[in-house]
């Protein structure tokens, strides 16, 4: 039972920490920075994130609750850059 608990508990964390990172970057408050990178430097970034906290992790014993984290907040970035550049071919910017 204590396994099922757990198991429950992170899934109800990693889904709240997917809206939360959703709503706050749909809010604006990403950094202009992050705003002006290109798509390519976001996913070269993010795995290179992932791979940091799979060593950290394992370093520090919490490799599973890391590598959940990073990747949901490396997940919800990816998204939103992504969705960005589809709205800005929609309006018919050039790309």
């Amino acid at each position: 039972m204590t396994i099922l608990f757990g198991d429950t508990m992170n899934l109800i964390y990693l889904v709240i920490l997917f809206f939360a990172s959703h709503i706050y970057l749909e809010k604006g408050k990403l950094p202009q920075r992050l705003e002006d990178l290109k798509l390519r430097y976001i996913l070269l970034g993010s795995l290179g994130a992932i791979i940091a906290a799979i060593v950290l992790g394992v370093l520090l014993h919490i490799a599973s609750f890391l590598v959940m984290t990073v990747t949901v907040c490396a997940a919800s970035l990816i998204a939103y850059k992504y969705r960005a550049k589809f709205d800005d071919m929609e309006r018919g910017k050039s790309v």
